[in-house]
């Protein structure tokens, strides 16, 4: 698949890299075409490059290039940390990562943000950005601004889990949405009503205790407790005129004051994971609290609304929502944490569930794993595309390739994959960052520290697809 070319004279047509021979597919469209880098940078696409000399050539016959996918959601302070969430988002095509930097109750958001950096920059093996997190929003509101000055634009509150302190309530939400509108910024929300749950909780908990935690857990989050705290975060974001991001939709009623505010032309904008388009919550009757997410998993016809609103722009990206945790499965369900892996999933169960079985094409899942991310959070064109001047962040995907996917055979330290037994087509063979090997043989080969931190640019860029 690769050939070395040694020995020619560096010229303007001299490439470090050439891709040859695959179909090119970007958020634009598909087309057979090689890709020539130079540096670290793509400086030329074009139907024939081979008769240029290089220093290397790989060639992708019968393969897709695609761009790097980006994961916007990850929290790197489990059982993966920085350096392991790069090296398992790195066998699974994927090539920037944007970490949760949280600070929990009584802790500084500006040194849990400083501490993650410099983590990041000395351990990570793909490029990164980084969010704020804040559990404690009186203490840690007022560290935004200096935060920002960091190239952290993005900060992400809860408006569920009220008992645990976690939460952040409308005084303090509207208070940052202003801090963040004035200077560029935007918020996140975890949107479920977290005094209803709590409330929720306590009664069927009473009532059926853990013989049922599947269905207690399943009534005790409905989806109308998200739509409401989507509406709400939707309105208080209107007030502050700061662009808003609602993080894991799970459900076609949530969908209801998302596709509104967009009809509006409000900088509003979703993501679901690939958990809510693959997975339904049935799962807890035979994996138990493993399957235990939060918002959960919801049904086949919440599944379907999904993957149409992926389909028709009222949700703009997939994320991984990657927190793996440990867990005893038939334990007792209260006591066991939500979050489950997903990263090294992300792109190939995606694939195969959206553009194996129709649902999206794979124009439209370059869009919302690579393009929209970067659209929105300040990375594009840098990254998210392949265009000349682009970082040549570039996957090889043989769209032929049939694995089963076993936790022993996946990457992440959770020790287990909610999809244990399900047989995918389609996989990443070789993966580069900016024009460097990431993804090489089946190993990742990227060192620890190879990936640089991105500040993120103010204010989405352009309006994703």
């Amino acid at each position: 698949m690769t050939q070395q070319q040694g020995g020619s004279p560096v010229t303007d047509d001299f490439f470090d890299l050439i891709l040859t021979g695959g179909l090119l597919v970007t958020g634009e469209g598909i087309r057979r075409a090689d890709v020539g880098v130079r540096g670290e940078t793509v400086a030329a696409i074009a139907p024939d490059l081979r008769r240029h000399p290089a220093r290397e050539v790989v060639d992708a016959t019968g393969m897709y290039v695609l761009p790097g996918a980006i994961d916007v959601h990850v929290h790197p302070v489990y059982e993966d940390d920085v350096e392991a969430c790069s090296r398992v988002a790195a066998y699974g095509g994927i090539t920037t990562l944007l970490h949760f930097a949280y600070a929990r109750p009584g802790e500084s958001l500006l040194e849990q943000v400083e501490r993650m950096l410099e983590d990041g920059q000395a351990r990570s093996r793909l490029d990164f950005s980084l969010h704020g997190g804040l559990f404690e929003a009186p203490r840690q509101v007022p560290e935004i601004p200096r935060v920002m000055e960091l190239g952290v634009r993005t900060f992400k509150f809860f408006l569920a889990y009220v008992k645990q302190r976690w939460y952040t309530d409308d005084y303090h939400l509207l208070w940052a949405m202003h801090l963040l509108a004035e200077r560029g910024g935007m918020a996140m929300i975890h949107a479920e009503n977290g005094g209803g749950i709590d409330y929720l909780e306590d009664r069927y908990w009473e009532e059926l205790g853990g013989s049922q935690a599947a269905h207690f857990f399943h009534i005790s989050h409905p989806p109308a407790l998200e739509e409401e705290a989507v509406f709400r975060a939707i309105s208080m974001a209107e007030v502050a005129h700061c662009p808003l991001y609602i993080v894991h939709v799970t459900a076609a009623r949530v969908l209801r004051p998302i596709r509104q505010a967009r009809a509006e032309g409000r900088q509003v904008f979703a993501e679901t994971c690939a958990h809510y388009l693959t997975l339904t919550q049935d799962l807890l009757q035979t994996r138990g609290a493993l399957a235990k997410i939060g918002p959960p998993l919801r049904t086949e016809a919440d599944q379907e609304a999904l993957w149409q609103a992926l389909a028709d722009g009222t949700l703009s990206v997939v994320s991984s929502d990657h927190a793996p945790k440990k867990k005893d499965p038939w334990g007792d369900f209260r006591e066991q944490p939500y979050g489950a892996p997903g990263l090294e999933t992300l792109f190939i169960v995606t694939h195969d569930e959206g553009v194996n079985r129709g649902r999206i094409s794979l124009v439209r899942l370059v869009q919302v794993l690579c393009e929209n991310p970067a659209r929105i959070f300040g990375l594009y064109p840098r990254k998210g595309t392949i265009a000349v001047g682009s970082d040549a962040d570039l996957v090889i995907f043989d769209p032929r390739r049939e694995v089963t996917l076993r936790a022993e055979n996946l990457h992440s330290g959770a020790g287990y994959t909610l999809y244990e037994g399900r047989t995918v087509l389609g996989w990443p063979v070789m993966s580069f960052q900016r024009g460097h090997r990431v993804l090489w043989e089946g190993e990742v080969v990227a060192e620890p520290g190879a990936g640089r931190f991105l500040p993120l640019l103010a204010s989405p860029q352009v309006a994703p697809l």
